[in-house]
């Protein structure tokens, strides 16, 4: 037999869904001062935190000394090296393993984290950062 689920549920589902789509993009500002323009700051990026169900998850954690909140999946940054620590995980092996890395951006450019996997699929080997 099908069973509904009370309306009351089902919208409060709907509403948490579309909150993490809207919100879940956020980006972290790296820097002291003012807003700047996005052609005088990098902005590097990771996967979203609640991103369920995705193979391999390469969350960005910190960058210098800031660390990124659950809703926040990258961060805009002034030109130059940076410090970085990711987190990336193999969903069907369940295996996190930390990766700290130094990273140099220009400005006006967009750079993703992405991951490379061990022998098998089942862990991450190594973190890169490309530009997209």
């Amino acid at each position: 037999m099908f069973r509904s689920c009370n309306r009351a549920v089902c919208a409060h589902g709907l509403v948490v869904g579309l909150m993490v789509s809207t919100v879940g993009c956020q980006t972290l500002q790296a820097y002291d001062g003012s807003k700047l323009r996005d052609n005088e700051v990098a902005r590097v990026e990771g996967d979203l935190s609640l991103a369920a169900g995705a193979p391999i998850s390469v969350i960005l954690r910190r960058i210098d000394e800031l660390d990124l909140g659950l809703l926040q999946s990258g961060a805009k940054v002034l030109p130059g090296e940076h410090d970085v620590l990711i987190d990336c995980t193999v969903t069907e092996s369940k295996h996190t393993s930390r990766h700290h890395l130094t990273i140099d951006v220009a400005a006006g450019r967009k750079y993703r984290f992405v991951a490379e996997t061990a022998r098998g699929n089942r862990e991450c080997s190594a973190v890169q950062l490309i530009e997209r």
